[in-house]
């Protein structure tokens, strides 16, 4: 398992906005084109791990700067499907 979890992590760590649009349209979430930028500016680089609770509800928290708390709880629900609700 920790080799899916490196996986994921590693794509959310280095994701692109394109990409992030493209996954939130899947999972029917609005992003503008600028909330995907600042999104994928914050994960940049910076080793999160998703499957960690407690750095999970720190990222939610500074998206939540970006998009507002709705759209970042909306995010929340994509990284625990992503997860396998871990």
């Amino acid at each position: 398992m920790k080799l899916f979890e490196m996986m994921v992590n590693h794509k959310i760590n280095q994701i692109k906005p394109d990409e992030l649009l493209a996954l939130a349209a899947q999972y029917q979430v609005s992003l503008t084109q600028q909330e995907a930028v600042g999104i994928t500016r914050l994960l940049a680089g910076q080793n999160i791990n998703i499957f960690d609770p407690r750095q999970r509800q720190t990222v939610i928290g500074r998206i939540a700067g970006i998009t507002g708390m709705n759209k970042a709880k909306q995010i929340e629900n994509i990284f625990y499907q992503l997860t396998g609700s871990y």
